[in-house]
């Protein structure tokens, strides 16, 4: 394992954002926060420098995704015995028909691939130690135009922890004879208050800022939190900022999160639940505090797995338990 070096880094907000409105969250965006004039250059600058031009919201998602989505089918069943405790799952934008996916604590530092049918892509050892794994993100990082999985060590059943975990590694390449991962970055969060229990992640593919919901008792009110991208670095320790809440009704958590590739839908789910939210800021504080729609859901026996589809708003869920079905839910739009 690497050595974890302590490096305090304030983290801060992308953004400031004016004012939430709970918007329709079908209807379509109207919001002025879409674009941020790009910075400008001095005489001072080297001919050779490149101004840093603000990220930017893309186009939205269609009026009426909330109303798109078909009922769920089997895609495949996972053809691993070793994955018994599916409990965060990524499906590859560079790998096609490749997800990602990784077991609940105890599972080892192990991530596995299949295909998007279940069949076995390789399992891939980490130079880490696990406590409590409990989600999976695919997203930015250091080198640009290579896509990295997030690996959040951020369960706390007995809110015990004074800090929770990331682990971040280059996307390997499939390969059914698996493989060791030397290179891997750690990543110390720390909340405003501790102790909080999570098992929900997700990274931004627009401003690469990373997510934390907590997983409060049922029917409690979800925290999310986030830190800036650029703060991702190896061996940082890192103070989290509230950005939004989300009431959850009676009898019901949050147990994995998702973003799609565009960066302009994010999914919660439940055990047998998924809300969605059409992005409005490039903060998500505003986001967050619209209210979000319900979308299909399969009856899994624990879901604690969602992922879109590489492209599009289709996603896919998992459940705990032995060779569970990878669950796919279309959207028309796809």
């Amino acid at each position: 394992m690497n050595p974890r070096r302590l490096i305090v880094i304030p983290c801060v907000l992308a953004i400031l954002v004016a004012g939430c409105t709970n918007a329709d969250p079908d209807a379509p965006e109207t919001s002025g926060l879409t674009s941020l004039a790009p910075v400008t250059t001095t005489t001072t600058s080297p001919p050779d420098t490149q101004p840093t031009v603000p990220p930017t919201l893309p186009v939205g998602a269609p009026a009426g995704i909330c109303r798109s989505y078909e009922d769920p089918i089997v895609r495949g069943v996972v053809a691993i015995e070793e994955v018994t405790e599916a409990s965060g799952i990524a499906v590859s934008r560079t790998h096609p028909d490749v997800v990602w996916m990784h077991n609940d604590s105890g599972g080892g530092p192990f991530v596995y691939a299949t295909t998007l049918s279940g069949e076995p892509m390789g399992a891939f050892e980490l130079d880490s130690a696990t406590f409590d794994w409990e989600d999976m993100a695919l997203g930015p990082g250091p080198d640009p135009g290579t896509d990295y999985l997030y690996i959040g060590d951020i369960g706390d059943n007995f809110h015990i922890r004074p800090d929770i975990l990331i682990h971040r590694i280059a996307e390997p390449v499939p390969d059914p004879a698996g493989g060791f991962v030397a290179d891997v970055d750690e990543i110390t969060l720390v909340y405003p208050e501790p102790g909080h229990d999570a098992e929900s992640l997700f990274v931004d593919p627009v401003t690469g800022d990373l997510f934390v919901v907590t997983k409060p008792e049922a029917g409690g009110v979800a925290i999310i939190y986030s830190t800036a991208g650029s703060s991702l670095t190896d061996g940082a320790e890192i103070a989290l900022t509230e950005v939004g809440r989300f009431q959850l009704d009676p009898g019901l958590y949050v147990s994995a999160a998702a973003i799609d590739a565009s960066g302009m839908l994010i999914a919660f789910r439940g055990y047998n639940e998924v809300w969605v939210w059409q992005r409005s800021d490039l903060s998500f504080v505003a986001t967050f505090a619209a209210e979000p729609c319900n979308t299909p859901s399969t009856a899994e026996v624990q879901g604690e797995a969602i992922s879109f589809a590489a492209e599009g708003y289709s996603y896919f869920t998992m459940s705990e338990g032995s060779l569970p079905d990878i669950n796919y839910v279309f959207s028309i739009f796809d």
